[in-house]
């Protein structure tokens, strides 16, 4: 029997228009998701604080917002992609380490926003002390007594990071969130309490390179507990604040050895160990200079010297705003002298605050104390010799 060559038109065209209904691959969907999937994995580390024993913080879930997302795929266009209800000490994801939040699968597509939820209750752990989390956040000093961080908001709306990233067909996007301890611990006053102002830094992962070494004493003994800092220096720029910049920092382990991944750039490499008791003693600072490239390793070793201190009795006036001291002296790191960061404190309320400094016996060291708040930035020159108090007045 013959088919009419119209009829053979009609079953083709039918037949094309069902295979390009049934083929996801090349388009969009309805909903105006793009094609395809890939996953992100997200990490925790720290930039390390000297100045106590323990920093928890309690994390509940991480979302993320895509830029183009439609309404109604997500509530406000938010999807949570870690939910590890855990309570981690950031002290112990320095030198390198990391502990993973999660992995999920995401829809391809560029990703703008990143919110970290806080929890209010403790997971059901020991801290490092043998007993039971008292508090979702909290520090241990270094005479083991533990202060609540209280947290203002973040239980709440949560801490919101701005972070742009790509999520792409088949592939996993890993994402490291860099919570910096010393700056988000931050002493209110002379009442013994603190409050946590979380400060994260989102990077993404790179081949970075790679600066570790050994700080020992003059007798060639390991020292722990030594802060190591990667610094940037811009002594053209406008604000005092932005010509030290601290790109990351951590400590060094029991054997005196540190590890640090940086971007590629030019950094002064600074170890300091300050004093555990007034007028006691430290150690330092040291530096040195490197050009870090990518994948590549380099060694900083540090033989550091004893040196008596005296105090900085700083009298900070401010109207509950948090600000941060930064302490900065010059130095000669091999090419010169050029200005570090000594060491650093955040505080949120007026009072006068107590920085331990090396000194010289006799004669005095020049520092610089850096003051900064969201909108202000005000440097206070200060004389400091051993053994003795050096005043100094801070006023926004």
């Amino acid at each position: 029997m013959k088919i009419p060559t119209l009829f053979i038109r009609i079953i083709l065209c039918a037949c094309l228009f069902i295979l390009a209904g049934c083929n996801g691959s090349g388009g969009s969907s309805e909903s105006g998701s793009p094609s395809g999937s890939g996953n992100l994995s997200l990490y925790l580390t720290d930039v390390s604080s000297d100045e106590y024993q323990a920093v928890y913080v309690t994390i509940d879930e991480v979302s993320v917002h895509r830029g183009d997302a439609p309404d109604g795929e997500a509530p406000d266009g938010w999807q949570v992609v870690a939910a590890p209800g855990r309570t981690y000490n950031l002290l112990d994801l320095v030198n390198g380490a990391m502990e993973k939040l999660g992995t999920s699968q995401l829809d391809t597509g560029v990703y703008t926003q990143m919110r970290l939820m806080l929890k209010d209750a403790p997971d059901d752990g020991d801290n490092l002390l043998g007993q039971m989390h008292p508090y979702p956040n909290y520090i241990i000093d270094k005479q083991d007594g533990i202060h609540e961080l209280k947290v203002p908001s973040g239980y709440q709306t949560g801490i919101k990071l701005v972070h742009s990233f790509e999520i792409i067909s088949g592939q996993t996007a890993d994402l490291v969130l860099d919570f910096d301890a010393s700056k988000s611990v931050v002493q209110a006053g002379k009442s013994g309490n603190y409050n946590l102002k979380p400060t994260i830094k989102v990077i993404g992962t790179v081949d970075n390179g790679k600066v570790a070494g050994t700080v020992t004493d003059e007798d060639n003994r390991a020292l722990a507990g030594v802060n190591v800092s990667a610094q940037i220096s811009d002594p053209d720029a406008l604000n005092p604040a932005d010509r030290v910049v601290i790109a990351t920092s951590t400590l060094t382990d029991e054997n005196g050895h540190y590890s640090m991944y940086l971007e590629p750039g030019t950094y002064f490499i600074v170890a300091y160990k300050g004093a555990e008791t007034d007028f006691g003693t430290a150690f330092g600072p040291e530096c040195t200079q490197f050009a870090v490239n990518l994948d590549s390793t380099y060694t900083a070793d540090f033989q550091m010297t004893p040196v008596l201190t005296g105090r900085i009795i700083a009298n900070v006036q401010t109207s509950d705003e948090i600000v941060r001291l930064s302490v900065r002296q010059n130095a000669d790191c091999g090419t010169g002298e050029s200005s570090i960061e000594t060491t650093s404190l955040s505080v949120s309320e007026a009072g006068e605050y107590d920085i331990r400094l090396p000194g010289r016996d006799g004669e005095s060291m020049p520092y610089t104390v850096v003051a900064v708040t969201g909108e202000q930035t005000v440097s206070v020159t200060v004389n400091v010799s051993a053994g003795e108090d050096s005043q100094v007045a801070v006023n926004f």
